[in-house]
């Protein structure tokens, strides 16, 4: 992955997803960042994301209705993570099509696994649809 990649980072826990942004950008992603929810869908639509980090819990919207919104237009891989998710709430984003659930403390590497796999496997669905 290289600078091209565009990453968006949603949450409202500023020390870890500061963090993540570093680690992320160390490694040559490119990375914005967002501390509530009040924006999201019009920076999805107005910038080029290749991947989203969501937390379901956030000031001013619900991670599942901000996903909900970004099914409507896009099937760009999204990945969730929260410390207060709960069952419903992930089966409710599994069924919207989340690329995968991000456990924070599991580190940056998995986050990284996890951005490699989304998009091979989206890449590969849109070579599909473009075929089919």
């Amino acid at each position: 992955m290289s600078e091209e990649t565009k990453v968006l980072l949603v949450d409202d826990d500023v020390d870890f997803i500061n963090m993540m942004q570093y680690w992320l950008k160390s490694r040559k992603f490119n990375v914005d960042v967002l501390y509530s929810g009040e924006h999201v869908i019009e920076w999805v639509k107005t910038n080029n994301y290749h991947i989203i980090f969501l937390d379901l819990k956030l000031p001013g919207a619900d991670g599942i209705e901000i996903l909900r919104q970004i099914r409507s237009f896009s099937k760009m891989p999204v990945i969730i993570f929260s410390a207060y998710g709960t069952k419903e709430s992930l089966h409710q984003a599994t069924q919207l099509g989340i690329s995968g659930f991000f456990a924070k403390e599991k580190g940056f590497e998995e986050a990284a696994r996890l951005i490699y796999t989304a998009l091979r496997i989206h890449k590969g669905l849109s070579t599909e649809e473009k075929r089919g």
